[in-house]
């Protein structure tokens, strides 16, 4: 196999995966407001829970806030899982583009 085949199969996978990483970036940059706007509602809603003096009110109020906060876990799930994907391919193109650079011809 010629070195320039190997180049522009490394070009190939490396413009794939810029595509992935960009992807990923919309996708965390939309985890990111959903999380912000749940971790927005739960302070509202302890805020709530710490002025509350009635017992009906509270136990009402601590529903809403243990749900919001088991959504809010789930956020941080997927939010680490696509950070961990974003690392990855991070290291994947940092090494192809490496490849790249030395299999490039010198010029004199």
């Amino acid at each position: 196999m010629s070195q320039t085949t190997i180049l522009e199969k490394l070009r190939e996978d490396l413009k794939r995966i810029d595509e992935a990483l960009a992807q990923l970036e919309a996708k965390r940059k939309e985890i990111d407001e959903e999380y912000s706007a749940v971790l927005s509602e739960e302070n509202k809603i302890f805020e709530e829970m710490r002025q509350c003096r009635d017992q009906y009110k509270y136990i009402q109020l601590e529903m809403r806030f243990n749900a919001i906060s088991s959504r809010r876990k789930e956020i941080e799930a997927r939010k680490a899982e696509i950070e961990r994907k974003i690392r990855g391919y991070s290291e994947e193109k940092a090494k192809i583009q490496m490849r790249i650079e030395y299999l490039k011809p010198k010029s004199p």
